[in-house]
């Protein structure tokens, strides 16, 4: 008896979590790729939120001979400025654990 109990839980468990990734694919975001002194950066918008947008640099498959050092933060706000053709909105920049760049931006209508 308890094994049929554990069992129907489990299928609405997997039922659940099916349709939440269906949701969660049905709005993609749009990804653009830009290089900003010969790093590529990847800038994707964010579909909750209205002209926000996250940038991340490739890491260059860890190469140690590949181009110099360079500043990530400005960096970022030109990828993202190139990327969306819009302006960083100052004081709405943040990066968070995993290097990604987060922005809000101002769009021209």
């Amino acid at each position: 008896m308890k094994t049929g109990a554990y069992t129907g839980l489990f299928c609405g468990m997997m039922l659940a979590l099916m349709g939440c990734a269906d949701v969660q694919l049905s709005g993609k975001p749009d990804v653009k790729q830009v290089q900003v002194l010969g790093r590529t950066w990847t800038v994707s918008t964010v579909p909750q939120r209205p002209n926000a947008f996250v940038a991340w640099r490739d890491n260059n498959n860890l190469n140690p001979f590949g181009r110099p050092v360079a500043l990530r933060t400005p960096q970022a706000v030109k990828a993202l400025e190139l990327a969306t053709g819009c302006k960083v909105v100052p004081g709405k920049l943040w990066q968070d654990t995993s290097a990604e760049y987060h922005a809000d931006m101002a769009c021209p209508q």
